[in-house]
């Protein structure tokens, strides 16, 4: 046997543990480790954005879940308490129609949709083929609705194993810790090659010539995914950077005013590391030049400080003091530093390219708005109803809520988007409603997925693996900190 101090026992009261509950305790901490280093490092292997890089990572995912679900690294996290009981059983039961309606797309059982004409067409053409389905790409079909189940078996486990505050905080450190990693190869990359190479794959589309500039993309192919994360990993920063209280300090004789005293104390070494990991993810975010994901980050930022802020009584004017200066002076960062920013809102090449991949994505819901089109399908109805006017492919429509309703009908988007939007709105009530104390945990979860979740009404961010394994995991551990542990268990 051996002596212990048990973390929430009165000071002083010696807790016996044998060699066993230190093996448990050591098997429930490499669990976590594995369940974070899977979901964090997602985004080393070109953002997850490749069949290579995410389908072993699925594989991972389902391996791990299973001792997860076992209680490993999740003592009592998998309870529910009375208040969360409703919510989980909406969250789950749209999930099931969403992943039922996408499997039914790729039956024959289904009536027959505008896609019709292509299998007869086939068929006259081969002589045989398949019967008409509305999944248009039964194969990435399949591959999006594995993508999905990873991310509620992420969100499930990262409900469990995030009851405990010390895996919630652990969480947004390992976020911080891969954004680090991201943005330090993206500067690698950019002084080696101009950031048009990751690894030795060309990021240009057309020919490359010795002098080229490309925007920065880190791990990511696309420089607005690469924006999007870093935003994520800038307001995780943050949260740990505010989300403690300012201790009270004794005035110093020769001091006359507490606060000053106070803001000195607020600058301790690991905040002051914190919000020297923000600037420099900060500055690699800029250096992308994503507009979309400038203006989702400081959505993030501004959305965490008013959380942060609210209720905190004496320490309100002083937090909010300090919060809003940093808040300045990322802002003054951006318009000094982001000239390739601004020049690139001075342009609008961009956005009539993405205007007309919308008006195809309206007139794809127009000829089948109930039955859809397929899950991942839109490349191949892109190629169909293409403008004229439009000359490069698109596997993606630029804005992943219209991209929903093209693939899945209008009426079965909508329990697709509530998977996304109702733990999003349970982050955000824990962020309103939790004690000061531990309120960073749920308002960083509901702030860092407010960057992909906005960021994607115009943009595909989401669609990236590595953000969207992300965003699940903060989103299950928004949900698990929302609701006080004190609150009986069912």
């Amino acid at each position: 046997m051996t002596e212990w101090t048990e973390k929430g026992h009165e000071p002083g009261v010696v807790v016996l543990r044998d060699w066993r509950w230190f093996v448990r305790h050591a098997i429930d901490k490499t669990a976590v480790f594995v369940f974070f280093a899977m979901v964090v490092l997602a985004a080393l292997p070109m953002g997850g954005n490749r069949d290579w890089a995410w389908a072993p990572l699925c594989v991972l995912l389902g391996l791990i879940a299973i001792p997860v679900s076992l209680g490993l690294g999740a003592r009592g996290g998998h309870a529910v308490v009375a208040l969360e009981r409703l919510p989980l059983m909406v969250l789950v039961g749209s999930w099931l129609l969403f992943a039922a309606f996408a499997l039914w797309q790729m039956t024959t059982w289904t009536p027959l949709t505008a896609d019709a004409w292509l299998f007869a067409r086939a068929a006259e053409i081969l002589g045989s083929a398949h019967a008409p389905i509305p999944a248009i790409a039964v194969d990435a079909a399949r591959n999006s609705l594995l993508k999905c189940l990873a991310c509620a078996l992420i969100f499930l486990m990262a409900r469990a194993v995030c009851r405990d505050r010390d895996n919630a905080r652990w969480l947004l450190i390992a976020l911080v810790a891969s954004g680090v990693l991201v943005v330090s190869y993206g500067i690698a990359m950019q002084m080696s090659t101009n950031s048009c190479y990751l690894g030795g794959f060309l990021r240009k589309q057309y020919e490359y010539t010795l002098g080229d500039r490309c925007l920065m993309g880190g791990t990511f192919v696309n420089s607005n995914s690469f924006a999007c994360y870093m935003g994520m990993c800038v307001v995780a920063a943050l949260a740990l950077t505010f989300g403690s209280r300012v201790k009270k300090a004794k005035v110093p004789y020769g001091y006359d005013d507490e606060e000053d005293v106070r803001l000195m104390d607020w600058f301790t070494g690991p905040r002051v590391v914190l919000l020297a990991l923000s600037l420099l993810m900060l500055g690699g975010m800029l250096m992308s030049s994503s507009r979309a994901g400038f203006g989702a980050s400081m959505a993030g930022i501004l959305a965490l400080g008013l959380l942060l802020v609210r209720g905190r009584g004496r320490s309100r004017p002083q937090l909010g003091r300090i919060f809003f200066v940093g808040f300045a002076v990322l802002l003054v960062v951006g318009v000094v530093a982001g000239s390739g920013l601004v020049s690139k809102f001075a342009v609008s090449v961009d956005d009539s390219s993405r205007l007309r991949i919308w008006s195809a994505a309206f007139q794809a819901i127009a000829l089948s708005p109930w039955m859809g089109w397929g899950l991942g399908g839109f490349g191949d109805v892109f190629t169909l109803l293409q403008p004229a006017n439009s000359l490069q492919p698109n596997a993606i429509a630029h804005s992943t809520p219209l991209e929903t309703v093209v693939e899945l009908g209008v009426f079965a988007a909508i329990p697709a988007m509530v998977v996304v939007v109702l733990p999003w709105a349970v982050s955000l009530r824990g962020g309103l409603t939790r004690r000061p104390a531990y309120r960073y945990l749920p308002a960083g979860a509901f702030a860092v997925a407010a960057v992909p979740i906005l960021h994607s009404l115009i943009d595909f961010s989401l669609q990236m693996p590595a953000i969207g394994f992300t965003t699940a995991a903060l989103l299950g551990m928004g949900w698990a900190q929302s609701f006080s542990r004190s609150e009986r268990a069912v």
